[in-house]
């Protein structure tokens, strides 16, 4: 499937399993045997960490989700702070934690072979990876082709962001509670914000309990925190 037939064809996707039939039918008949996408929602979302793989062993999937393999997974932290894809065999193994290293070994002993970890991004912090592993005989692939299927990755992420944002259900804030939020968000104390916005400090907090109680939670880090992972505000706000 060339890129251009793979960005038509998932603009017109309506669900995430179209999406992911898309993706996978892209690397059909390519070096690409395994195909594995996780997405990683900020902290403070209101959904979870979710995982789509075909190719792998049995109950690789679940397993991995259940046991949340991901946090120990050294790929998949080294690719989103380096911010490229990273083979699978570029991780050495004196660089690794323990429980990184206990995570390497088993899925080692699988028999995964080779592949590449490549970095995904979406709005809001929403991010996540593609794990591609390669039919046998392939370790490596030439820079363009490891560009396209970067590129390809990332729209798929972007579509499959663009298909779940609107189904949460997000906490519904007036103006004026999204501007205390943010001052909040920025350190400011309740004068401080009163100051700002022209308005008392008794004010500031009247608004701050209405913010707690719409977002489910009890305390001012907690409640900036929130604010950032549903979008409601910016990290920069």
């Amino acid at each position: 499937m060339r890129l251009q037939d793979f960005e038509s064809r998932i603009a017109t996707a309506e669900t995430t399993a179209d999406l992911w039939h898309a993706l996978r039918g892209y690397f059909r008949d390519t070096p690409i045997q395994r195909v594995a996408y996780m997405h990683l929602p900020p902290l403070g979302a209101p959904d979870s960490p979710g995982m789509r793989s075909e190719g792998f062993p049995d109950g690789f999937e679940p397993e991995y989700m259940e046991r949340r393999m991901y946090l120990d997974n050294p790929v998949l932290a080294r690719a989103q702070r380096q911010v490229r894809p990273v083979y699978w065999d570029e991780v050495e193994d004196d660089e690794l934690t323990p429980r990184e290293r206990a995570f390497v070994e088993e899925v080692r002993a699988m028999g995964v072979g080779f592949g590449v970890g490549v970095p995904v991004y979406g709005p809001n912090g929403r991010r996540g990876q593609c794990g591609l592993g390669f039919r046998e005989g392939v370790r490596r692939l030439d820079a363009a082709t490891l560009r396209e299927y970067w590129q390809v990755c990332e729209l798929a992420h972007l579509r499959y962001c663009a298909l779940v944002l609107p189904t949460l259900e997000l906490p519904a804030l007036s103006r004026r509670e999204v501007e205390v939020l943010g001052w909040v968000a920025r350190g400011k104390s309740n004068g401080l914000i009163g100051e700002i916005l022209g308005i008392s400090s008794a004010t500031v907090d009247a608004h701050l309990r209405r913010i707690y109680l719409k977002l489910g939670v009890f305390d001012r880090i907690s409640a900036a925190v929130r604010g950032i992972g549903t979008g409601l505000i910016h990290a920069e706000a």
